[in-house]
């Protein structure tokens, strides 16, 4: 039909979509400015609505009245996971049109250890998560009339296309969907050799064994990757085993939603400013520059329902310069990973393990491993071999981790028949803990 008539909410969508593109092309300056515009609605809203968030912005010099300076916002403590558990009731900024029917709660997986449970704003939230997803799409070129191979922790199925989204634009591509917590990576390589799907939507871990199973049988376009670090070693090795495919990486939380997509030309990514306040800084609070990493604080410019403002979310990023593929929205040059997913040298700084799969089975045939620092700087090495090892494997292995780790402190190997993931679909293959070795794990932070 034409003109063809859209369903009123893909219209609403497809508006947020065409206001977006236009954000992602003004300069810095325009989109700083709009991004203070935003920022300021939120501050007020917040003073007004929540007892947290007002003693807070009162004791960094906040003023609520139109035109005040806003050199306050720098001011405000950073905001941690454990005071959002502790102080959630006064958190909330319920305005009265946030009715029951207009909130949901969004827990996040609790991987690093403090699980916590955000309110949002319905009415807002839905149609900008959905019309970001419609830009990542648009900006990576995918053709949603294609089949899309998803594994995650979903039930099995098989559905008519990829998304209501996509159903109201015609895009009528089934989905094809495996659990990655009930099915082996075996299993869901043979389904995928069967299937033979243009676009696959994984974990960088399962992506990473997959690779592994698939000895360059599978053609893909995409892999589309989320919750978990992916690394350029990743990359490469995916290109070789799925004839040239492209992982593209999608950086988000529970609590906020998107954060950065990747570029449609580099592997960076670009941060969704539009959406949140990114900032990146050291220990001591101070923003960092081009290619430092620093801890990831998040402030949600439409969070009115809970707000969550210069929020840790304890993830390690860095500054890239700015991008040539025409979008201008900030680069995020890398992301490094969990805080917590990070070993502690004996000086204190820290260092990000990258012990990808194959460094391990080039001394011995392992299937899963984990890393596990204590409080003393002992690091036991957890793995599920595929038959016993011998002495000599365990010494090759040790040997291996000191020279790939650089670290002076003991590592001993431990045998195991499985590694508890939990109940969740993220693998933290590198774990601090501030006990002992032998201390009970009831003492764990």
């Amino acid at each position: 039909m034409f003109p063809s008539i859209p369903h009123p909410a893909l219209a609403q969508i497809l508006n947020v979509v065409d206001q977006f593109r236009q954000f992602e092309r003004l300069s810095v300056a325009e989109q700083r400015q709009r991004q203070l515009i935003n920022l300021r609605g939120l501050l007020r809203h917040a003073w007004r609505y929540s007892p947290f968030w007002q003693a807070r912005l009162r004791a960094a010099g906040f003023q609520p009245e139109e035109g005040s300076d806003m050199s306050a916002f720098a001011r405000l403590p950073i905001l941690t996971r454990a005071e959002l558990q502790e102080n959630a009731e006064t958190i909330r900024a319920h305005s009265p049109e946030m009715t029951a029917q207009t909130l949901s709660t969004a827990r996040s997986s609790g991987s690093t250890g403090r699980p916590v449970a955000v309110e949002r704003y319905k009415p807002t939230y839905r149609p900008l998560y959905q019309a970001m997803s419609l830009v990542e799409n648009y900006w990576h070129g995918r053709d949603g009339s294609q089949p899309l191979a998803v594994v995650k922790d979903m039930p099995d199925g098989t559905q008519p296309h990829w998304g209501p989204l996509f159903q109201m634009l015609g895009k009528t591509g089934p989905s094809h969907i495996r659990n990655l917590l009930k099915h082996s990576p075996e299993d869901i390589a043979a389904w995928l050799q069967d299937l033979r799907p243009p676009y696959l939507l994984t974990t960088p871990a399962m992506a990473a064994r997959l690779a592994e199973l698939a000895g360059g049988e599978l053609s893909l376009r995409q892999i589309i990757t989320f919750g978990e670090t992916v690394t350029p070693e990743l990359r490469a090795r995916a290109a070789r085993a799925f004839g040239g495919a492209r992982i593209v990486d999608r950086y988000s939380c529970e609590e906020l939603g998107w954060i950065a997509l990747q570029c449609p030309k580099h592997a960076h990514y670009h941060a969704l400013s539009a959406l949140l306040l990114v900032e990146i800084v050291d220990d001591a609070g101070r923003p960092c520059g081009p290619g430092i990493p620093g801890r990831v604080l998040l402030t949600g410019l439409h969070g009115f329902a809970m707000p969550l403002i210069r929020y840790d979310i304890g993830d390690v990023a860095e500054w890239g310069a700015p991008c040539d593929c025409g979008i201008n929205l900030p680069v995020i040059g890398r992301l490094w990973g969990r805080q917590r997913s990070f070993l502690q040298r004996p000086d204190g700084s820290l260092y990000l393990a990258p012990l990808t799969g194959e460094y391990w089975r080039k001394v011995a045939p392992i299937r899963e491993h984990r890393l596990v620092q204590y409080a003393d700087g002992l690091i036991e090495a957890f793995v599920v071999p595929e038959r016993p090892l011998t002495e000599e494997e365990h010494a090759a292995l040790r040997a291996m981790l000191h020279r790939e780790l650089h670290f002076a402190y003991d590592i001993i190997v431990t045998e195991t028949g499985g590694i508890d993931w939990g109940a969740q679909w993220k693998r933290v293959d590198v774990i601090r803990l501030d006990r002992l070795r032998d201390a009970p794990p009831a003492a764990q932070s």
